[in-house]
């Protein structure tokens, strides 16, 4: 592993703790009493801790040169990711069907949420996709790797922002993404000034994958045609 990124443990680490605290309110409170949840919300929480366990494991191992079980757990993930990625979706369908049935969100609003899996759910797997399609260009593969974790935290930092901040929805979900855009930036001037980032463009492209469908959040879910498609979605 690179130099640079000795410590990357650290990171892993910090993001493992945002999205503790961000959850604590809504969930890690209520142990060992969950009367209240679905036996679905156990399962994400352990699956989403499950990855994070895994982003703060896999460089342990490198550092310590235990390449064959780094391959091992790697290959793990080609089981548990998908798992994720479809956990992340009924996630999205439980707060959907949530928001009409006990928060009264107008419908409206609803089919805008629909647009939100496109926000984290598209870039998470498509950050996982290209770092096994680079996984023997290892300052790509862990680059990536690393990106993942930037999209997981956003869900624990929304909820951060609202519960200990008090702030709405909205805002709190769009200062997760500056946030997060910030983060990528951070990375990418980090790279630059270690001489990496002539040679390797990854935290570039993840910000350009993690970009893009962010910033058509702040229109496309308000347009007439979107709407209608959402609604298809849901009939």
């Amino acid at each position: 592993m690179e130099k640079a990124y000795k410590n990357i443990v650290l990171f892993f680490i910090t993001i493992t703790v945002i999205v503790f605290l961000g959850f604590y309110n809504t969930y890690f409170v209520f142990f060992p009493d969950f009367d209240k949840f679905k036996t679905f919300h156990h399962v994400h929480a352990i699956i989403m801790i499950l990855w994070l366990l895994v982003l703060i494991v896999q460089p342990i191992l490198i550092n310590k040169r235990k390449y064959k079980w780094h391959r091992a757990i790697g290959k793990v993930s080609y089981v548990l990711v998908p798992v994720i990625v479809i956990s992340m979706l009924i996630a999205y369908k439980y707060s959907f069907l949530t928001s009409i049935a006990e928060k009264g969100v107008a419908h409206s609003m609803s089919l805008n949420m629909l647009f939100l899996p496109l926000t984290d759910v598209l870039p998470f797997t498509t950050f996982y996709m290209l770092a096994i399609i680079n996984r023997k260009k290892v300052a790509s593969h862990f680059r990536y790797m690393i990106s993942t974790a930037v999209v997981v935290v956003s869900a624990g930092l929304l909820r951060l922002l609202m519960t200990w901040l008090g702030m709405d929805f909205m805002g709190a979900l769009y200062t997760s993404i500056v946030v997060m855009v910030l983060v990528f930036v951070s990375l990418i001037i980090y790279d630059f000034r270690n001489g990496k980032l002539k040679k390797n463009k990854s935290f570039l492209i993840a910000l350009l994958i993690f970009s893009i469908p962010n910033l058509l959040l702040l229109f496309v879910p308000y347009t007439s045609w979107w709407r209608t498609f959402a609604e298809g979605l849901i009939n």
